[in-house]
């Protein structure tokens, strides 16, 4: 009996503009209904095209595109029907008590001083801090007190909540992201020792339903289910700026992701040492561009939170659009990486003055090229702009290079990396080497025996080994390159190790990554294998299922053999010639 064509449940007129944006889907593919789009070969800028179209065919508001319409092409077509289900934003009030210490604390003064601000804000409304802190606490009475508690969910007010919600039970937060594959977001799961997963989605969508699948044995917590606390509630468990306040995982060159735990005590260190620089309040509104994986988004938070400023959520789709969010929600204080300014300017949405209602533009993650900062001065004429630096285990940024309105563009190709924050130490070692000490350097990783290299006893303080070259001139810190083979792509960092590691298991031969310049001077990645001929697309599908998007290299070449230096090592800079 021959098979049948499964039925598509979505006209031939949305399939064909679908794929007209997919770069990994051409008309011999299959376009299967509940496979991630990231798979196909969706980017930011095909997100911003494709949305652009359906806005125009289908005439559907801008706004209602979110994480959640691009994951698959069932849940886009099912915005495109009108039937996309919207979670309900929050809980019945309740009386739980934030931690006596820590940044529940914080958060809880703030709301109690500002009760009537707004506090979170997105496409779909506005919660005050006394909502946000009802809402935190009827979470914090479901989920219970102490341990560790996975937070799994898209920008949106809901997942800000479980956030907060977490903090509140004096738990330590594991970010999770819809973007990673099932089976990386449940080895971090694993890794960390979760005791439960939050989720802010509703239940029966498949996206949502994979990735609890993939974390099976370990208990869910439906944030629409929370509980309402009674007056009698227990007091939350009591933390300490030793308590570790959450535990980020980033790439790995053992070929896993590693969990770096940042305590209470490291982020009031840095915010004790930001914050005063930007003199923000109530009628402020921060950006939420990044997710919470990515630790730009600590500041944004806890610039807003410290504050009574509003935080105002930007789904993905709309962060490559930054006028109109800056417009829609007023936003005043804009946190983004070069990738994301210069991928903006490249959607033509980057225009002189385009963003002259902003006071600061905040840009870190990545090397700031001249060119890249002229473009936001150009946008944003009467905003302090700020290049910040620090890696993820020195909470957020150590040092800072700022530029007021009146301040020219430096010449430099590269900014600096500018001066410490207070409280922060920066040296450099014999070899080049940046060292940090002070209070914002993190507790540890999750695996202890990681440990020993990176965090060392150097003139009697305890200094964290970022791998990152630097050097003095002029009284100014400038970034000189890497150590070892991390790279920056998109603001995430990127151990090349991780990705050969994937890419040799699946297909049993040497496989080489590298960092090659991009279309827009950015970094992009590219991948040589060792092999006669290799199926690009099929590889790049691969690789997708098990390492988040800004991992998946754009272009992947086969070689005959791999170059090697006098040394017998792999040569990645013969490597990335071959494609000059």
């Amino acid at each position: 009996m021959e098979a049948t064509e499964q039925v598509k449940p979505w006209s031939a007129e949305f399939e064909e503009l679908l794929r007209s944006e997919l770069a990994l889907c051409d008309e011999t593919s299959s376009l299967e209904p509940d496979t991630p789009l990231l798979h196909y070969g969706l980017t930011s800028l095909s997100t911003l095209a494709l949305s652009s179209k359906l806005v125009t065919r289908y005439g559907i508001e801008l706004p209602a595109f979110d994480e959640r319409a691009f994951r698959t092409p069932r849940s886009l077509w099912k915005l495109v029907e009108g039937t996309l289900d919207v979670p309900a934003d929050g809980a019945a009030r309740g009386v739980w008590r934030a931690p006596a210490q820590g940044l529940a604390a914080r958060f809880a003064e703030t709301a109690a001083r500002f009760a009537d601000e707004p506090c979170l804000v997105d496409n779909a409304g506005v919660l005050t801090y006394a909502e946000t802190a009802a809402h935190a606490a009827a979470l914090a009475e479901t989920v219970g007190a102490g341990g560790v508690v996975a937070v799994l969910g898209e920008r949106e007010i809901a997942t800000y909540c479980a956030y907060l919600g977490v903090l509140y039970a004096g738990a330590t937060i594991v970010p999770l992201s819809m973007d990673f594959p099932p089976e990386r977001n449940a080895d971090i799961v694993r890794q960390a020792g979760a005791r439960c997963v939050v989720h802010t989605d509703l239940r029966g969508e498949e996206p949502l339903e994979a990735q609890l699948s993939a974390m099976a044995g370990i208990p869910v917590v439906d944030i629409h289910g929370a509980a309402n606390p009674s007056p009698a509630a227990r007091a939350a468990a009591p933390v300490t700026g030793d308590s570790p306040a959450y535990v980020l995982f980033t790439s790995g060159s053992t070929g896993r992701p590693k969990g770096v735990r940042i305590t209470h005590g490291n982020v009031e260190a840095f915010l004790a040492a930001a914050l005063p620089s930007f003199r923000t309040g109530p009628g402020e509104v921060f950006s939420q561009c990044h997710g919470l994986t990515f630790d730009f988004s600590v500041f944004e938070m806890w610039g807003a939170w410290s504050s009574g400023s509003a935080l105002a959520a930007v789904p993905r789709v709309h962060a490559l659009n930054p006028a109109g969010t800056i417009a829609r929600h007023g936003v005043t204080v804009w946190a983004c990486t070069p990738s994301l300014l210069e991928a903006a300017a490249a959607a033509g949405n980057l225009a002189p003055g385009s963003l002259s209602g902003l006071r600061h533009v905040v840009i870190g993650g990545e090397p700031l090229r001249r060119e890249t900062v002229a473009l936001a001065r150009a946008a944003a004429p009467e905003a302090v702009i700020d290049n910040v630096y620090g890696p993820t285990e020195t909470t957020v940024w150590v040092s800072t290079y700022r530029l007021a309105p009146a301040d020219p563009v430096p010449g430099h190709a590269i900014l600096p990396i500018g001066t410490p924050t207070p409280g922060a130490d920066l040296s450099i070692d014999d070899d080049g080497e940046l060292l940090v000490a002070g209070p914002q350097v993190f507790a540890g990783y999750s695996d202890p025996s990681l440990d020993q290299e990176k965090l060392i006893t150097r003139d009697g303080r305890r200094r964290y080994r970022t791998g990152d070259l630097a050097e003095w001139h002029d009284g100014l810190l400038h970034h000189r390159g890497r150590l070892d083979g991390q790279v920056k792509i998109r603001g995430h960092r990127v151990e090349l190790a991780e990705i050969e590691h994937v890419a040799t298991g699946l297909l049993g031969v040497r496989t080489a990554a590298t960092p090659v310049p991009g279309v827009r001077g950015d970094t992009v990645l590219a991948l040589f294998v060792e092999t006669g001929t290799v199926d690009e697309a099929a590889l790049r599908l691969s690789l997708g299922r098990s390492l988040p998007g800004y991992m998946v290299p754009e272009r992947i070449f086969a070689a005959d053999a791999l170059p090697l230096n006098p040394h017998g090592k792999l040569d990645r800079t013969q490597l990335a010639a071959r494609l000059r």
